[in-house]
């Protein structure tokens, strides 16, 4: 299947109020305030300069979000209205929730003070809603359960589409300022470039997946609606549009190696470099202080990245699904392929109890996180799937060969 539309199952946390912006920072790695040190008008660069008009950003209204990649050699910093991907963090900077911040509504008319829709895995709503809560102490904000609303997900993998993004988003989305951004996304609303009129009213928030470059189109509603009326006749035209089911929407994103954090057992330990955030489009490097700060820059300022989750092929000779139907991954033991541990010969002790028995133990070589079908997710050493190491695992009484690989649309 080449494109498709679907329901999918999120949850939402709506925040909102004069403070919003300044509390979200706090707790996101990608950037939210403008964070800019002035300098020496003769040593500024161009981006720099624009850098410094970020300082005129009215954070007490709603102004929308700033964008910014930090694979961009010109370093700009968009201000949008679309939403984008990110990530929060416990103070030992490991992953609490993966998620997708946007400014709400997408488009006018806005209210005046800022107001966030935050996307999060469904059986971590509850998890989210408390760290919220915990995190606000006297911020002059409004957390609330934002449960009526409706996700849908849309992809297109033709050339076609891809140029028809970048196109979109250098019209009406690569823009300086919070005025620009929003007559942009008004603009983009009214000329029907995807979205038909008729559903415009019940579209609060819209972005681009760009975690891998133009990857697929996300859209929020205030309720249910027919995806197919959310569409314009003019992108029909254009595109073909053909309803799917979420299933399909996942298999995608497992073939194409995007993990999220819902994928693993409930409560597994991740860094946020180990799930690739700096190859997702969400993390700023100089925004200043939120939890969970610390060690992350640190890493990838000067640290090494010893792991990270890799896409895999399982093949066993029978129904993978079927052979992990009710396995709990935590128990799953992987190994390298065609290679076992030994154990060492027992050795005399000098305990006068006799000799004693020792074994050497390897730690663990990788740790599989999910499972689709015959793909999955791999928490791997980079050096070992660089040097084209393969893997396996015993299921009950079955061998599953695990082979991993480096999608291609990781930064080299």
């Amino acid at each position: 299947m080449l494109s498709g539309i679907a329901q999918v199952a999120r949850s939402y946390i709506r925040i909102k109020g004069p403070e919003a912006s300044k509390f979200l920072n706090g707790l996101i790695t990608t950037r939210l305030l403008p964070n800019v040190v002035k300098k020496k008008q003769h040593t500024i660069s161009a981006s720099e300069n624009r850098h410094l008009e970020l300082l005129n950003v009215d954070l007490s209204k709603n102004w929308g979000l700033m964008h910014e990649d930090i694979y961009d050699p010109e370093n700009r910093i968009w201000i949008r209205r679309d939403g984008l991907n990110s990530m929060i963090l416990n103070s030992k900077g490991r992953v609490v929730q993966d998620c997708f911040l946007y400014a709400t509504p997408f488009h006018s008319p806005v209210p005046p003070e800022p107001s966030y829709l935050v996307e999060v895995d469904p059986k971590y709503k509850s998890q989210m809603l408390s760290l919220f809560k915990i995190h606000r102490l006297s911020a002059d904000v409004k957390i609330e359960d934002a449960s009526s609303m409706s996700s849908y997900y849309y992809f297109n993998d033709t050339p076609e589409f891809e140029d028809f993004l970048e196109e979109l988003q250098s019209t009406y989305f690569d823009t300086f300022d919070t005025d620009s951004a929003l007559q942009n996304a008004n603009e983009f609303i009214s000329r029907e470039e995807i979205f038909d009129s008729s559903a415009a009213s019940n579209i609060v928030g819209f972005a681009f997946d760009n975690r891998i470059p133009n990857f697929g189109l996300k859209v929020v509603t205030t309720q249910p609606v027919d995806p197919l009326l959310l569409f314009s006749q003019q992108f029909m035209d254009k595109f073909q549009v053909e309803v799917t089911d979420e299933k399909a929407i996942t298999q995608r994103r497992f073939a194409n190696g995007l993990f999220e954090y819902g994928d693993a057992p409930k409560g597994t330990s991740l860094l946020p470099f180990e799930m690739n955030l700096d190859y997702v489009n969400g993390l700023s490097l100089d925004k200043g202080c939120y939890v969970g700060q610390e060690l992350t820059i640190r890493t990838f300022n000067g640290g090494v990245i010893r792991k990270r989750i890799f896409p895999v092929h399982l093949a066993c000779g029978k129904d993978v699904s079927g052979v992990f139907s009710g396995v709990d991954l935590n128990e799953v033991s992987v190994a390298y392929e065609n290679e076992s541990e030994t154990a060492q010969p027992a050795t005399t002790g000098s305990s006068p109890f006799a000799s004693t028995g020792k074994v050497s133990r390897r730690g663990k070589v990788a740790k599989l996180l999910a499972v689709e079908e015959n793909l999955g997710f791999l928490l791997a050493s980079v050096d070992d799937v660089q040097q084209g190491k393969t893997f396996q695992c015993v299921v009950g009484d079955t061998t599953v060969s695990i082979r991993p690989s480096i999608p291609d649309w990781w930064p080299e």
